[in-house]
């Protein structure tokens, strides 16, 4: 009596998986595409990492030449900003 071996189910890979439609992508693709880190991020590497994300020193600081308020060069002084358009609304509403 001889006995024949069980015939195995057919094993699938991820790249198997894949239509021949994206045959090139298949040959890109390794079986196990999956990517995990290989550890916990620590606290300290977290902070090392974010310690270069704070506020920078503010460059190019001038008084503004009508009030002397410091601005930022080349912007407006929030100051007479503010008073100039104080000064529109109630000439608006002087004259409506």
């Amino acid at each position: 009596t001889l006995v024949t071996p069980s015939p195995r189910p057919p094993s699938y890979s991820l790249a198997s998986l894949i239509p021949d439609t994206l045959a090139g992508l298949r040959e890109l693709l390794p079986p196990w595409v999956l990517a995990v880190p290989k550890s916990k991020t620590t606290h300290s590497k977290k902070s090392m990492r974010s310690s270069n994300k704070g506020l920078k020193e503010q460059q190019g600081i001038v008084g503004c030449p009508s009030c002397g308020t410091p601005k930022r060069a080349h912007h407006v002084c929030h100051h007479c900003h503010k008073d100039f358009r104080q000064t529109l609304h109630r000439q608006a509403k002087e004259q409506g």
